[in-house]
């Protein structure tokens, strides 16, 4: 399985980086446009910062400006995959870069029958638009499920990336079934991470914890450590005149 950020936020990306759990970014015309960056700047940026593909959508609207974009993409980074709208433009450009061992795929599906002429073209990729289906009265999850059964059953080696996905229950449906991989803009990435019973089950192993201290001290330290703090209270009666020692002297 495998889990992409949808965003050009260089921060974002470096931070789901050091926990491992990011495997590439997918980006689009609306997330480039609201960068200050070219589209050039903005995918190749990207492509530094993380160990896994960058995905770049095409612009243009016939085939012969999309193959164009398309072959400009692949030269723009080492690991950049081509997003190709689900239109018969699109389908044809697929079939002319994928011969030249271009790596793209099919965006923006909406139905079963897409997903499968792009796999029959080798894509890829297909991303069904999983919470756009819904709004349209489908069930998006099981659009894109449906997508990976059917692949499986022709044996297609093209990835089922979820897209468009908006809350954390879809993503939790998409994991029970099995989709291979997945997109989420920040702020779904960024819920994957946090529960609150987590926080009340930590917050109960501190306060059973107390004030033991270092978990790494040995023994020996441990009881340094002990000896040195009642020595301080000791002191600290001896000049209120409350401790052992100012009763003896007194």
């Amino acid at each position: 399985m495998r889990l992409y950020a949808d965003t050009a936020d260089h921060e974002l990306i470096r931070e789901y980086t050091r926990y491992g759990v990011l495997d590439g970014v997918t980006t689009n015309p609306s997330i480039v446009a609201a960068t200050d960056g070219t589209y050039r700047e903005t995918i190749t940026s990207i492509a530094e910062l993380i160990d896994g593909p960058v995905f770049a959508q095409v612009l243009a609207e016939d085939a012969a400006g999309m193959i164009e974009q398309a072959r400009a993409y692949d030269e723009w980074a080492e690991d950049v995959i081509v997003k190709l709208p689900a239109t018969r433009a699109g389908y044809e450009t697929l079939d002319r870069v994928r011969t030249e061992g271009i790596r793209a795929g099919i965006t923006v599906v909406f139905s079963l029958s897409q997903a499968v002429l792009a796999a029959k073209n080798d894509a890829t990729f297909v991303a069904p638009y999983v919470a756009r289906l819904t709004d349209a009265g489908e069930d998006g999850v099981d659009v894109a499920a449906a997508i990976g059964e059917a692949f499986d059953a022709y044996g297609y080696d093209t990835e089922v990336l979820a897209a468009s996905v908006r809350n954390e229950f879809q993503v939790r449906r998409l994991y029970r079934a099995g989709i291979d991989a997945i997109t989420l803009a920040p702020a779904v990435f960024e819920a994957q991470f946090d529960h609150r019973g987590t926080e009340e089950g930590l917050a109960g192993f501190r306060e059973a914890w107390g004030e033991r201290g270092d978990p790494l001290a040995t023994r020996a330290e441990t009881e340094v450590e002990s000896e040195a703090e009642t020595g301080t209270e000791v002191n600290a009666g001896a000049e209120t005149g409350t401790g052992t020692e100012a009763g003896i002297r007194e």
